[in-house]
């Protein structure tokens, strides 16, 4: 009996201390105050950092000389222009158009591509790749054309680069005897820059 009453004694004075610590706290005490927190890292990750104020952000964009070539690109396939070929003919057509005229096939299909290649403050290359399919020949005849030209953007003028090129613009053809640029032939030639 004496144990028991020595238990209950001593869970009655552990209840007392407990209400007591209870007790004296006032509510103003345990409410909480906000804390600023700074950004902990989680282990493995790099250290958080705050950009200080001569920062500037780096946003992910399109830089100036994609744009400018994309724009040139979206001109030679759009645009159309007014050229007189050489037998007297005058042609209103975009230049991939005339470059597919050069290939002499007015019904056969075809596909094509522009890129403009920057050479250097207001000078591009533009290249036309250019498949046409003869689907009249048995079996088809499939003839991959490059159509290259240099492109001012301050005289906003396409000038040729290479035979393809020179014969869409002026209608004449380089590897014909007697031509004044001989240095054009063979037509899908690159002639260098």
């Amino acid at each position: 009996m004496n144990r028991t009453l020595i238990v209950a004694t001593l869970g009655a004075i552990c209840l007392c201390v407990m209400m007591a610590v209870g007790c004296g706290a006032d509510e103003e005490d345990i409410t909480a105050t906000p804390t600023a927190t700074t950004p902990q890292a989680t282990p493995g990750s790099p250290e958080p950092t705050t950009p200080g104020p001569d920062v500037t952000p780096i946003t992910p964009g399109v830089s100036d000389i994609s744009k400018r070539g994309e724009e040139i690109e979206t001109l030679a396939n759009t645009v159309a222009q007014q050229v007189t070929w050489e037998d007297g003919t005058t042609y209103e057509e975009t230049i991939s158009d005339l470059v597919f005229r050069t290939a002499g096939k007015p019904d056969a299909g075809h596909g094509h591509r522009v890129v403009a290649r920057w050479l250097g403050e207001t000078r591009w290359q533009v290249i036309i790749y250019m498949r046409v399919v003869d689907r009249s020949t048995e079996p088809e005849t499939v003839t991959d054309l490059t159509g290259e030209f240099y492109y001012d953007e301050e005289k906003d003028e396409f000038t040729a680069a290479n035979g393809r090129g020179l014969l869409a613009l002026t209608g004449r053809d380089p590897c014909l005897p007697g031509q004044e640029e001989p240095d054009y032939c063979p037509l899908d030639e690159e002639v260098g820059s």
